[in-house]
């Protein structure tokens, strides 16, 4: 794929991911999925600050909406990076390793290139969890019209959060020669899952009860 993620086309995309080709793979395709959330979270902030009711919040509002369209964006350059990534990872596979200092070279260029994609989704995934605080924070100034967009926010959000982690879990089992250093891994996944993944299910929960009452105000149907 030589178009950049953030210039492409969807369905050019969707035939990268879907061809046989390594990359774009699990962690461009999440984070794509991110951006999307975090494009949604600032949809839903602009529309609620617009309304009356959330007179009152406009600035709180309009900050979220600001670092959510910056998360947005972020989102596909941890995408772009992440192809590039496993793209130097590969090239780094085929250098020569005839001599003592060719293998030398083509061991520190794998290294450097695996140190870069486990880097790339694990922070992706510290991003992705930030975003579901941010739909937390977002869940009382949220207008009934848009509260589904905000569940949708943090769904696509979370969904992203877990695949980083089950990327970077991956490489650094699989691909990684000396693990020792990731040792703590396992361990902050575990807490920043369960505490992101808390959260998302308290703002569905939030979103959900405000659909209802909406739907009971309206009343039923004559």
């Amino acid at each position: 794929m030589q178009t950049p993620v953030w210039q492409s086309s969807l369905d050019t995309f969707r035939g990268a991911l879907a061809s046989a080709e390594p990359v774009p793979a699990g962690v461009a395709a999440s984070a794509a999925a991110a951006s999307f959330g975090f494009g949604l979270l600032a949809k839903v902030s602009k529309v609620s600050s617009r309304k009356e009711e959330f007179s009152s919040s406009v600035a709180k509002l309009d900050s979220l909406a600001d670092k959510a369209r910056t998360e947005s964006k972020r989102m596909l350059q941890f995408a772009e990076e992440d192809v590039a990534a496993f793209n130097a990872y590969l090239a780094g596979a085929r250098m020569p390793q005839s001599t003592d200092r060719e293998q030398a070279d083509r061991e520190r260029a794998q290294d450097a290139a695996l140190q870069k994609a486990i880097e790339i989704p694990l922070e992706a995934a510290k991003a992705s969890a930030a975003g579901i605080g941010l739909c937390a924070e977002a869940t009382s100034l949220t207008h009934s019209a848009v509260v589904a967009d905000l569940g949708a926010a943090v769904s696509l959000l979370a969904g992203a959060m877990r695949v980083f982690h089950l990327c970077a879990e991956s490489n650094i089992r699989q691909l990684a020669g000396e693990i020792t250093q990731y040792k703590g891994f396992v361990a902050e996944r575990t807490e920043r899952e369960s505490r992101a993944l808390r959260q998302a299910d308290s703002v569905l929960k939030q979103a959900a009860a405000a659909i209802e009452m909406a739907g009971a105000r309206r009343g039923p149907k004559p």
